[in-house]
C-alpha cells in the first residue's frame, strides 16, 4: 500500500496532509489525514519522513476526517514508508491485556 499525500492550501506547493484511509473506502466523502509538517515535534506515535531531500514529521496522532474536495492530490509515498506510518498509528490502538 502507498499512503497519499495531499495539500490542503489552494497555493501550496509542498503536501501538508498523509492520507491513511484504505484505498476500498475511497467512495467515502471524506478523507482520514495527518498533519505532515517539518515544526513538529517527535513523539512514540509519530513518525519523521524524508520527501524531496526535506525531514518531515508525520504527525499520527492528529488524525482528523477532512472533505476530500477540499485535498489536492500531491503523490504518493513509498511502500516501505507508508508501512511504517501505518505501524506508527496502530501503536495507538494496541491495548495491553
Amino acid at each position: 500500500m502507498r499512503l497519499p499525500l495531499y495539500c490542503s492550501t489552494a497555493k501550496g506547493t509542498e503536501p501538508n496532509l498523509v492520507g491513511l484511509q484504505h484505498p476500498a473506502l475511497s467512495s467515502l466523502p471524506t478523507q482520514l489525514v495527518c498533519p505532515l509538517r517539518s515544526d513538529v515535534s517527535l513523539t512514540p506515535i509519530r513518525k519523521k519522513i524524508r520527501i524531496s531531500g526535506q525531514e518531515y514529521v508525520v504527525a499520527c496522532d492528529l488524525i482528523r476526517p477532512i472533505n476530500r474536495k477540499t485535498l489536492r492530490p500531491m503523490g504518493e509515498l513509498d511502500p516501505e514508508t507508508s508501512a511504517h506510518i501505518i505501524a506508527t498509528f496502530q501503536l495507538m490502538l494496541a491495548q495491553e491485556d
